[in-house]
Order: structure tokens, then sequence, then C-alpha cells
């Protein structure tokens, strides 16, 4: 996610990618006596995906040198647990992903897991809050669909096969590059010049565009200048949230319980019954 924009990636993983995520189990003793502390062996990204840095930064919320895994994980749960519907540190199947710990957490002998070792200025922790905030995310990002963008082709990652592309003032928008052709492929053709991508839009929970699967590209023409603008998405509304009850909160239907007089007893309703039959 920190690298590419997606939790998935299609086909080969780089392999600095793959190297920045050997996360290791090393062991594990008691901290005290409610917690157990796991001991993990993971590289930095400086050390596993060193080409990455070699080369020009893709967005600058971008993962640092000296950062691993676990500061991206958990960087990913803070602005869950804040709510931030424009984040750029998860996207809808990383949503999921987090929320498949519920799981852990229906043994009343596991409360929290913590990352203690992490460097942020507070430790960050999964929680029975986090996985419920993470539900309520899935259920209002709205679902990818197909877009087409127009821009100029600013910026291309072979390694991480993305593109940046400038559309109206201001805004860029990130592309993974899935189509056919090998991306190194359109450099000769399409760097630094203005095109037309397409693709499926993938939308945060806020329905701000967070980026494009783009499967295709052309030069644009006059045409296009109807899609030289940022998509966006209508976000899905949570009807399980707005019917929740909070906690102490008296039900709205509880007051029309009993106000209305049934029309006959139930001796009457009995014997009516037994009429029919």
């Amino acid at each position: 996610m920190g690298f590419l924009h997606s939790s998935r990636a299609r086909g080969r993983l780089p392999q600095g990618v793959r190297a920045a995520a050997d996360v290791r189990y090393i062991g594990h003793a008691a901290a005290n006596e409610d917690a157990t502390l796991l001991r993990f062996e993971v590289p930095t990204f400086g050390e596993a995906a060193a080409d990455y840095f070699a080369q020009a930064q893709l967005w600058d919320d971008g993962p640092r040198p000296d950062e691993t895994a676990f500061e991206l994980f958990a960087a990913a749960i803070d602005d869950v647990r804040a709510r931030s519907a424009d984040s750029n540190r998860y996207d809808l199947g990383m949503l999921r992903s987090i929320r498949r710990y519920r799981a852990l957490f229906r043994k009343d002998a596991l409360t929290r897991i913590a990352l203690p070792d992490v460097a942020r200025r507070t430790p960050a922790q999964l929680d029975s809050n986090v996985l419920a905030i993470a539900q309520e995310l899935v259920a209002v990002t709205p679902e990818p669909r197909r877009v087409r963008v127009a821009g100029r082709l600013d910026l291309m990652g072979a390694s991480q096969g993305v593109l940046k592309l400038h559309v109206e003032a201001g805004a860029v928008i990130t592309a993974l590059w899935q189509g056919e052709e090998p991306i190194e492929e359109l450099a000769a053709q399409f760097f630094n010049q203005d095109v037309l991508c397409e693709g499926m839009g993938v939308f945060r929970p806020s329905g701000s565009l967070l980026r494009v699967d783009a499967d295709a590209i052309r030069a644009a023409n006059g045409q296009a200048d109807a899609f030289r603008h940022v998509p966006s998405a209508v976000p899905k509304s949570d009807f399980a949230l707005a019917v929740r009850l909070r906690q102490g909160e008296p039900s709205p239907y509880a007051s029309f319980l009993g106000s209305v007089p049934a029309e006959e007893s139930d001796e009457e309703f009995a014997r009516a019954i037994e009429a029919m039959n």
C-alpha cells in the first residue's frame, strides 16, 4: 500500500516490495501478567528497496528509508481510528483485511494488539473499536468504477508500474499501469505528453479518487478536454450505522409499544381463530 497506493498488486511483485514484506517471527516473552511480547525481524525500506529510493519519489507521503512495514501498518491503523476518510494509507482491500482481525477478538483472552516499537508518537494498536470503524468505512466506501482521465504524463515509475498525471491546476492523479504493454514501451510515445488514460477508478470513503488501475492509454486530442478533471464518486450511506443505538440512547420505537390499543382482546382473537377452523 505504501509503495503502490494499492493493497494488492497485479502480476509479480517488485523485488523490493517482496523483501520489505519479509517479516520473520523470532520469539516471544511475557511482557507482564496480562501481555505477551512477540518479536519479529524486518528490514528497513532503505535496506530492502534501495532501488526505489534511488529514483524520484512518486508521492510526498510515501515510505521513508528508515521505516519498516510495521510503521506503514501503524500509520494505516491510526488513520482508520481517526476515521480519516481521505487517507492514502488504506484502500477498500486493506480495510477488509483489517476487518478480518475480528475473529481474534471474539475470544475474551485477547483485547488488543499493540505495536510498541514503531517510530510514532503514540503506539498504534488494533482493538475492537478500530475494527468497528474499519467496518463502517467499508460500508461507505464507493465501489470502483470505470473512469477516463486526460492529463500530462509527468512521471513514470517502471519498477512500480506507476504513472503520475497532471490534470486540472494543482491536481495530480496516481495510476497503476495494468495494461498488456510493458510500461517501458509507453515512455517513448507518451512521456511528458497529453494523454487519455482509462481504467478502474478506486475511491476513498469520502468519494475522492485514490488511484486509477489503468489498462489503456492513448494520445489526447481536442475532445479530451472534457476529461481533464479528477473523477469522484458519491459516498455510500451506512444505513446499519444510522439506525444503530448509541450506549444509553432510548429506542425511538419503545414509545410506540402499548400506545395503540388493540382492536380486540386475546380471548376474542382466539375465538375468531377457533371459528375459522
